[in-house]
């Protein structure tokens, strides 16, 4: 008889990845993060030379974890900082310089220079970079560059003149003047971005006028760039532009703009996008635009389909009358008193802000809406406008959801009670971060305030804490090692039951189910029974 011990199958221990083709290990490597991609390098000189030979030079201080640990620890300590600093440089020498070797024995090209750096003294390893990638004939060039001293990265000339450069991003870059009006060429160029940039608005006029196939533009607290003037641009679809208090003008002129997102404190005058004949989002946030301005823009935008007005804090009266309009967004316009709209198209609206009427000549066909509504003082005025509101949307509305962020549980008023649609379609949402959840577990049943509520048994009107029907808890999130996990509390112990999901939320994250870049949620729905 054979022995059993024999017959069972071996281990067999080789690592077959590693003796896979480099092509292969670079495809591999291609669908890894950035920092996992990095992180390879580590696994042995196979691993390394796959990395230091990968089309996508990466050369991002976040990435390399070990090294910048080293200099932050010898911040204080300007030797052991410096010879921190210098092992991780010479390391992306030498990565640059090994690509840079097979570069030129026409087995290597470079698709993506991404260069994130703020411990260099000089642009010196910066510029070998970019240039190295020009030369290469880069398709995608990320710069996020801050010399030691705050001082701004000049960058080369060269860069201007890519035939093949794709997408450009740059962050805390210095633009000069260019030589000649025509001295910018980026024939292929469909996306720029510019970030904390300092440059003049002669120099973003002419950098913008040499992309005739630019699609993609965002402008992003841009130092000394006042007026944004964009005209005759056939191919640009999306745009968006924050700015800081230097901004004075926004023009824009492109027939075929699709998106356009203002983030800035211009006057109400200064803003005009009306020859955009094609736009169908606009968003507006911080802008002091009036409801004159408003409505100009929504009768001449013949297919506008989303509107959004984020922090517009002059807007009073906002009277929208579109027949293509689909989705509304009104977020925290502080002097807001009334809102008027003619949509009859209209499927998806959401509001933010203090209560105020809507009215609408036609009955609205709502597939959904979100209302959130505060106040500071829950006097019986609130409530007759609370009521007639929620009436007004219950009516238009196919789902409508309640978001609260009131420090005190609110009382719900018979009349209220009655209006409410059935408890089946009826839904209360509120997400918070797990941070959130372990310190407010009694102020999620309660309504979301920084106080546990009292008791209401002794009133006659329960408040919607003591309404829930069924509470259900998802734990949603992203990362190495996170289980989603998901809780149901019903019956007349929810109250009980409720209080121990802080252990519960507590054991997860000791056994590391949340990820550490804490982009776990944990969602709540809370089914009320308000008969």
């Amino acid at each position: 008889m054979a022995d059993v011990r024999s017959m069972k199958p071996k281990i067999d221990n080789a690592d077959r990845i590693s003796a896979l083709p480099e092509p292969l290990l670079q495809h591999i490597m291609s669908f890894l993060p950035s920092k996992d991609a990095v992180r390879t390098r580590l696994l042995s000189k196979i691993w390394e030379k796959a990395w230091c030979t990968f089309p996508v030079l990466n050369f991002d201080e976040d990435l390399f974890e070990r090294e910048l640990l080293e200099m932050r620890a010898a911040r204080r300590d300007v030797q052991k900082f410096n010879q921190a600093r210098g092992k991780l440089l010479n390391y992306w020498k030498q990565a640059l310089e090994g690509h840079r070797h097979h570069c030129s024995t026409g087995k290597l090209s470079v698709e993506k220079l991404r260069f994130k750096a703020s411990f260099f003294d000089d642009s010196e390893f910066a510029d070998r970079c970019v240039c190295y990638a020009i030369e290469s004939n880069v398709k995608e060039l990320e710069l996020h560059t801050l010399l030691r001293g705050d001082r701004l990265y000049h960058l080369p000339q060269m860069v201007f003149c890519s035939e093949r450069l794709n997408v450009l991003y740059l962050f805390g870059c210095l633009l000069l003047e260019f030589p000649g009006r025509n001295s910018v060429k980026l024939p292929s160029l469909r996306k720029l971005r510019l970030a904390q940039v300092r440059a003049s608005d002669q120099v973003i006029e002419n950098l913008v006028a040499g992309c005739p196939l630019i699609e993609d533009l965002i402008f992003e607290f841009c130092e000394g760039l006042k007026s944004i003037k964009l005209f005759g641009h056939s191919k640009l679809r999306d745009i968006k532009i924050k700015g800081g208090r230097e901004a004075e003008e926004v023009n824009i002129n492109a027939l075929n703009a699709h998106s356009i997102t203002v983030v800035s404190p211009l006057p109400s005058g200064k803003i005009n996008v009306v020859s955009c004949k094609n736009l169908k989002s606009l968003f507006l946030w911080m802008t002091f635009v009036v409801d004159e301005t408003l409505s100009y823009h929504i009768t001449r935008l013949v297919v506008l389909e989303c509107l959004g007005l984020i922090f517009c804090f002059e807007l009073q009266n906002i009277k929208i009358s579109s027949p293509s309009l689909k989705r509304l967004e009104i977020f925290k316009c502080t002097k807001l008193a009334a809102v008027e709209i003619e949509t009859p198209n209209l499927s998806k609206c959401k509001y933010k802000g203090g209560v105020v009427p809507f009215s609408s000549s036609t009955a609205l066909k709502l597939l959904e809406t979100d209302l959130n509504l505060y106040t500071i003082n829950f006097d019986p005025q609130w409530y007759v406008k609370f009521i007639e509101l929620i009436a007004k949307f219950h009516q238009w509305s196919k789902v409508l959801n309640l978001q609260s962020e009131c420090g005190e549980s609110v009382i719900v008023p018979k009349e209220l009670r009655q209006i409410l649609p059935p408890r089946e379609a009826f839904e209360l949402f509120n997400k918070y971060s797990i941070q959130e959840i372990l310190y407010k577990k009694d102020e999620v049943v309660s309504g979301g305030g920084r106080k546990t509520a009292q008791c209401c048994k002794s009133v006659p009107v329960l408040c919607w804490g003591h309404c829930i029907q069924k509470i259900e808890v998802e734990m949603i999130g992203k990362g190495v090692g996170f289980n989603s996990a998901r809780m149901v509390f019903e019956d007349e112990d929810i109250l009980k039951k409720i209080n121990g999901l802080q252990y519960l939320i507590w054991e997860n994250y000791k056994r590391r189910w949340i990820c550490e870049d804490q982009s776990c949620k944990c969602e709540l729905r809370a089914l009320l029974d308000w008969a």
